[in-house]
């Protein structure tokens, strides 16, 4: 479902776009909810992530790769099945790898990410 208000410039399969979400070209964004708001950054890979309001996806990230049955560290009971959560106001740096079950609290930027920009599968930012 793609809301009223949506652009969409890349490739969308399976998803729920709120109104106001922009998904640049050469993005792809699969199996995914994304709330209000939100700007999905040129080339961009989104597979299976849940992201709230107002959140920025940096150009050549990729979201949602990697090994599903690795748990959430912190939160085992509710981040198991593959899919990655992205809180309100996060900022996804440029190039980013994000893997599975993965949880980016809200308001987290790029001074939350380590240096290389990876974040390992189960993970929280």
């Amino acid at each position: 479902m793609i809301s009223n208000g949506c652009i969409v410039r890349g490739v969308v399969t399976n998803i729920i776009l709120s109104p106001g979400v922009y998904v640049s070209p050469g993005a792809v964004v699969k199996d995914s909810v994304v709330m209000n708001d939100t700007w999905i950054g040129p080339g961009a890979l989104l597979d299976k992530v849940v992201i709230d309001k107002q959140v920025v996806i940096g150009a050549g990230a990729v979201v949602g790769t990697g090994d599903e049955s690795v748990a959430n560290e912190q939160m085992p009971d509710k981040l198991f099945a593959g899919i990655s959560v992205i809180g309100k106001n996060a900022y996804i740096p440029d190039r980013a790898q994000v893997g599975r079950n993965v949880l980016i609290n809200s308001g987290s930027d790029e001074s939350n990410f380590p240096a290389d920009r990876i974040v390992g599968d189960g993970k929280t930012v």
